[in-house]
């Protein structure tokens, strides 16, 4: 059945609410009838073609290309309403099919006389998924059958909410009552039977008028595979422009290096150009095709536009035609592909196959087969949108085209809209213009269309009129920027189109948590698992990576493993969102708020103000289904809004299904939230809660309840295990709690729990845990200081936990308070699956660790984990052989105040730190001796962090690993930069060292700051605070050529940053210089002149020194000056009549803070 393919529920499905069964009968009318003699689109597509082979089907005459262009445009405008409307419709019958599937109608009633009925409603059903798609495909211009589809809408929104509340009411029931058997002697109550039954009639009745019109589309019913909309393909060449072309200028360099200067073995390299629809990837292909280094260098150039048919007899033939410049009369595959190879065969060529589609691995397999025995180097360059695509066809990393400058950008919109001197270019008009162009998000398609659009306007007022619209409204102005991006959309499966509209509701620029939205879109049902047994949540991952790869998301953020947190959308991509989302999605601002349609589902309003109460809802908001309140900002960030929640919102949208209060003006929640019986996501993070009012236990559809950062709460409700469905609890920064109610093992269902604390007394106990196997990401553990039982950590099965991939386990201890006696087989108890990859422990007070961190053959099986951070082990006196993990990267340790000595038990018999690539030890007063090399072993090859603060007697055997990169030591002796008296160890120990931070420490003799002479590769340095150090190093002026930013700050003794002209100076890579806080400073150098690399130059709180160099005349790189709390430098550098102002006069940027008498 193609995309729409679905697993049909077992039957019988049974009901026994009069006048159901009539519901599905009037739904079964929609697709009987509908089949019609209409060709397949497969047949019409090769008649086509044979129409234009013969020559036959020629364009209509009159016709001017400019009407040509407004035609197509506004077919695309009416198409995507289509698509969109299809795709909604389709997704809330899989929805209302999915409900029926669960059994809850043979809960409520067991009525055989239906069963007859319910058949003809699956035969229906899955009928009615097939019209859609052909609706979906249909031809752009039928406008009645826009209307018909939004009809058919409507009506399924009120079926859905319908088949909700019977789904509803079997859960309560079985719920109150326990086993399913007993319900079937327990009749519905008479006036639930009657409202219901009136609401069944009157769906009826719209469904057998919408029937009654299904004879003039003519649908055909039936499975549909692979079907597209055949709109706007595209037909590239490679002829360029080359004025046309502004701002890819290095781009082109990179790709001409990639294909000229690498790869000249014997396998065919090949390049993708991967990027959003507009970046310009076909353009910029074209400068490189037709670079003077690319014709000189390959003797064959061959160009094809693949598009959407990635037909290897097509591309086999176009192949042909391109090298030998002659029409190709050869019809079979086998001859053409010898004619191809024999072209091909010892010459070196550059192939590229612009605007890929094809995801089909084996097509492209078969069809690299055609280009071996060419010569070697030789190249093939894919241009695509899809990321995935990118990976698949290439064979080195894909080239990410990014967005256009802000400076070229106006330069090509100046150059199409002022070029051509049909508009004059004024200072009003140039301020205006650079405001549509931020419009634009650096995407070339966009500038060029609207500077060629403004080339036609010459008033003030038109300009204005294009800055304040939204660009997707301005298709019927001629421009090209929608329709290039709806490509993507076309080629999205049907279930994923309202995914993407979804969307539309996050303002642009905003941050969008990727498992918040695949939450929203498990609860709005637009999710379809395409394995039995696969969770929701795991399929709508899948949803999310087409989009991603599709370049509908940009400006990923990673966590450490590489799962992406958050995602932004483009502007442009925004705007597309908005245009196929219509009246669906209303997006809102505080204090601008319009009416609500009726029409329109899902709605979100945007806080930017500081003090605005958010309007009350009118009767026409009613059918909601999601409601967010949204403040632009980082995902990590605790700011809230001031936006006050209306009073009568909850008892007005009580359709909802997803509800966003996040961050809102909320100290008590009212009761009425439970009368949200359809709600299945409410998130409440960040706000002011105290406590959540018993009545949201009714919520018994309520997948997710977000409470995350709402550090008022000091409890959960008692009643929260009646809540089944409950699939995310997200408690994390509630630190008021101080147990968990009991019955949390009741939530058979939960993936997400983030924290849990365990009680001194009552409520859940820890062992609860045991069948919550389900729990999966991150899960804190607090106050494991009463758990006093070993036995309650074994039952909690921690190791069963297969989906937890971040465990943090805390004990909080009183001064002065003794462990108790279980605490180590309580660790021992909290053994995780093998499959975590971070661990935190945190005031553990036992004295040895358990033995799945000592014993090898445990230890080593943990080949996942990538991240340990241990603090606060007072008792420890050894570490566990870390060193036997495969796959650690990052180990913290913090706060061992009984650990002396970190030898041979850190590696175990064969460990060698493999993996790891930074390395902490923190405020260790007792720590003498760091072992960091075994003889026979070659520890720590990847290290290139280390860090180690507030160890004062520390010192490393034999010394610090050589692939160091960056160093940082605080309140630590500074022989551990080089052991003893080893200096020889300088020039090559520390030849990968980049950045050096020496904070507060101490040297054992005012010669040995010479040493740092021999870190020469360095490029960031930075010495603060070192109270011993009285003149900077001459080995720095004169050694560190390298070196980029220097920071010398905190010193009350020195006195002196050396001496010498500029002449002496290597320091001509330094770019920043920071000197701050030396009080006896009172000249700088000479040697500053030398400094001929140097932007910007900050000195601070430097209160006597007295003047400038001569030398800083010669800073002519010099661009930001910044003089602040400098009393007597201030008065010199006083603007035009300062005695040392020529001196800076030539520098762009100057920032003196005259400091004030008080404070002289």
């Amino acid at each position: 059945m193609g995309e729409y393919q679905f697993r049909k529920p077992a039957l019988p499905w049974q009901a026994g609410i009069p006048g159901f069964a009539s519901v599905y009968f009037s739904l079964g009318l929609l697709a009987r009838g509908y089949r019609s003699s209409r060709s397949s689109p497969s047949k019409q597509r090769e008649e086509r073609e044979k129409e234009r082979e013969r020559g036959e089907n020629p364009p209509a005459s009159g016709s001017s290309s400019s009407e040509n262009s407004t035609n197509f445009i506004q077919l695309i405008s009416i198409s995507s309403f289509l698509m969109a409307e299809a795709a909604a419709v389709s997704a809330l019958l899989r929805v209302v099919i999915g409900k029926l599937a669960t059994g809850a109608w043979k809960e409520l009633a067991p009525l055989k006389k239906v069963r007859r009925n319910i058949r003809k409603l699956q035969s229906a059903l899955s009928t009615i998924q097939d019209v859609l798609e052909d609706a979906e495909e249909r031809s752009p211009r039928e406008k009645a059958l826009h209307n018909w589809l939004r009809k058919l809408k409507d009506a399924a929104y009120d079926a859905d909410d319908v088949v909700d509340k019977f789904h509803i009411v079997a859960l309560r029931r079985r719920r109150r009552h326990g086993k399913v058997s007993r319900l079937f002697s327990l009749p519905l109550p008479l006036a639930f039977r009657f409202r219901m039954t009136r609401k069944i009639k009157k769906i009826t009745k719209r469904l057998d008028e919408i029937a009654a019109e299904r004879i003039k589309f003519h649908l055909r019913e039936g499975p549909v595979s692979d079907r597209r909309v055949e709109i706007g393909h595209r037909h590239t060449s490679s002829a360029v422009d080359e004025s046309e072309v502004i701002g890819r200028d290095g781009d082109r360099e990179k790709l001409v290096h990639l294909l000229v200067d690498t790869g000249s073995d014997k396998d065919v390299v090949i390049v993708s150009v991967v990027g959003m629809g507009g970046l310009g990837k076909t353009t910029l292909v074209k400068l490189v095709y037709n670079d003077e280094r690319i014709s000189s260098d390959f003797e064959l150039r061959i160009w094809i536009c693949v598009s959407e048919d990635f037909d290897i007899r097509r591309l086999t033939r176009a192949m042909i035609e391109c090298v030998t410049q002659e029409d190709c009369r050869l019809c079979e595959l086998e001859p053409m592909q010898l004619r191809l190879r024999s072209l091909l065969r010892a010459r070196k060529f550059l192939l590229v196959l612009d605007d890929v589609w094809n995801e089909n691995a084996e097509k492209w397999d078969d069809f690299k087969c055609l280009l071996r025995g060419s010569a070697a180097g030789s190249k093939v360059i894919v241009t695509t949108r899809n990321e995935r695509i990118a990976v698949m066809m290439g064979s080195i990393a894909p080239f990410q085209l990014k967005v256009l400058a802000d400076d070229d950008c106006w330069t090509l919109f100046k150059h199409k809209a002022f070029g051509m001197e049909r508009v004059k270019e004024t200072s009003s008009l140039e301020a205006i213009g650079k405001e549509i162009v931020q419009k634009c998000g650096g995407v070339p398609l966009a500038v060029k269309a609207l500077g060629s659009l403004m080339s036609t306007k010459r008033d003030e007022a038109e300009w204005l009129a294009i800055r304040d619209s939204e660009i997707w409204r301005l298709s019927q102005e001629r421009t090209e920027i929608i329709p290039a991006l709806r490509l993507s959309y076309d080629h999205l499966p049907s279930r994923l189109k309202q995914c993407f509209a979804y969307c539309s509701l996050f303002p642009k620029d905003y941050e969008i948590r990727k498992h918040v939205l695949i939450e929203m879109w498990v609860a709005e049902g637009f999710i379809s698992p395409t394995d039995e047994g696969m969770l929701e949540e795991d399929a709508g991952n899948e949803y999310f990576n087409v989009l991603l790869w599709s370049s509908f998301f940009q400006e990923v953020t990673e966590y450490l493993y590489g799962s992406v947190i958050t995602c932004k959308m483009h502007d442009l991509v925004h705007d597309l969102a908005q245009s196929i989302a219509g009246e669906e999605c209303l997006t809102m601002e505080v204090g601008s708020q319009k009416n609500i349609p009726e029409r329109c589902h899902y709605s979100s309003l945007i806080c930017n103000e500081m003090s605005l109460t958010i309007s009350k809802f009118s009767s026409e908001a009613k059918k909601l289904r999601s409601f967010l309140v949204l403040q632009p900002g980082d995902y990590f960030s605790h700011s809230r809004s001031p936006a006050e929640v209306p009073k009568n919102m909850l008892s007005t949208l009580t359709h909802l299904r997803v509800l966003d209060l996040s961050g809102c003006r909320i100290i008590k929640l009212p009761n009425a939230i439970g009368k949200l019986e359809h709600l299945r996501f409410l998130d409440l993070s960040r706000t002011e809660v105290e406590t959540l009012p018993n009545s949201i236990t009714h919520l018994h559809n309520l997948q997710t309840l977000n409470l995350r950062g709402c550090r008022e709460l000091h409890q959960l409700p008692k009643g929260i295990k009646n809540l089944s469905n409950l699939r995310h609890l997200d408690i994390s920064g509630c630190k008021l709690l101080e147990r968990m109610p009991s019955g949390m093992g009741q939530l058979r269902n939960l993936q997400t729990l983030t924290m849990f604390t365990v009680g001194e007394d009552c409520g859940s106990t820890f062992a609860e845990l045991q069948g919550l196997n389900l729990i999966r990401g991150y899960l804190e553990v607090n106050n494991l200081q009463h758990l006093k039982n070993p036995e309650e950590a074994v039952e909690a099965e921690l190791k069963a936990k297969r989906g937890l991939r971040m465990l943090q386990l805390n004990w909080k201890r009183e001064a002065d308070s003794v462990p108790g006696e279980n605490v180590e087989n309580v660790l021992e108890g909290l053994k995780p699956h093998s499959n975590l990859e971070q661990l935190e422990i945190k005031e553990y007070g036992g004295i040895n660790f358990p033995v799945w961190m000592t014993a090898i053959e445990p230890l080593s099986s943990y080949t996942s984990l990538v991240r340990i951070n241990l603090s606060n082990f007072e008792r420890c006196t050894r570490l566990p052989p870390l060193a036997q993990l495969p796959s650690l990267k990052f180990l913290i340790l913090v706060s061992f105040s009984a650990l002396r000595t970190i030898s041979t038990e850190f590696y175990g018999d064969t460990g060698t730190f493999p993996s790891l690539e930074s390395l902490q030890f923190r405020h260790m007063p007792n720590l003498e001796e760091l072992l960091l090399a075994i003889p026979g072993r070659e520890t720590f090859p990847r290290l290139t962090y280390f860090r180690a603060v507030g160890c004062p007697n520390l010192t490393a055997q034999p010394s610090i690993p050589s692939s160091i990169r960056s160093l940082e030591i605080q309140k630590c002796k500074m022989e551990l930069l080089l052991a003893g008296d080893r200096i020889n160890l300088g020039s090559s120990s520390f030849s990968h060292l980049r950045k050096l931070v020496i904070y507060n420490c101490r040297a054992p003799s005012p010669s040995w700051w010479n040493r740092l002479q021999y870190f020469t590769a360095l490029e960031d340095l930075r010495i603060d605070g070192c109270e011993d150090l009285t003149c900077l190093p001459e080995g720095i002026v004169q050694h560190f050529s390298s070196l980029r930013i220097m920071t010398i700050g905190n010193h009350p003794n020195l006195s002196s940053l050396g001496e010498g002209g500029p002449q002496q100076c290597l320091l001509t890579s330094l770019r920043h210089l920071k000197i701050y806080r030396c009080a006896r400073l009172s000249a700088l150098p000479e040697w500053l002149g030398g400094l001929t690399s140097l932007r910007r130059l900050e000195i601070i709180n430097c209160r006597n020194l007295a003047s400038l160099p001569d030398g800083m005349r010669l800073l002519t790189t010099l661009q930001d000056l910044s003089i602040r709390h400098c009393p007597l430098l201030e008065r010199r550098c006083e603007r035009e009549i300062g005695e040392d102002w020529d001196k800076i006069a030539h520098i762009p940027r100057i920032d003196i803070r005259l400091t004030s008498a008080s404070t002289m």
